[in-house]
């Protein structure tokens, strides 16, 4: 059976698990998808990580960690404009992706649209939908 690399899009509610829940993503993810996994994110998702991050409670603290575990991981970042949301599923629908999001009225356009979505499952793991 031959296996091909599939893109990961990861949201920005996504990136604040690590510190928030102790999870490390990108292990879990790759261990999900048995290591077929290609991580992208958008200029959209960093540029509001930036905004949360300038906040002094947990959710700047955790985009403060997310900003830093992105520097140090294989990621993909594509250059994006408009609302994120829009952006995300859009180009999951233009790649096949699958996404990585815990934002509700996301996740249900995706399933809509009969695309995968990972979410962060009974605080202490993550999984498909």
């Amino acid at each position: 059976m031959e296996y091909r690399e599939r893109k990961v899009l990861i949201d920005t509610n996504f990136f604040l698990i690590p510190h928030q829940f102790g999870i490390d993503i990108f292990t879990e993810l790759n261990n999900l998808l048995d290591n077929y996994a290609v991580f992208v994110t958008s200029t959209l998702v960093i540029n509001e990580l930036k905004e949360i991050a300038k906040g002094k409670g947990d959710d700047g603290i955790a985009a403060r960690f997310a900003q830093k575990l992105i520097e140090k991981s294989k990621i993909e970042i594509v250059k994006a404009e408009g609302y994120t949301d829009m952006w995300l599923l859009t180009y999951a629908k233009e790649h096949n992706a699958i996404v990585c999001t815990n934002d509700v009225n996301l996740k249900r356009k995706l399933k809509d649209a009969k695309l995968k979505v990972i979410l962060l499952k009974s605080k202490s793991k993550i999984g498909f939908v």
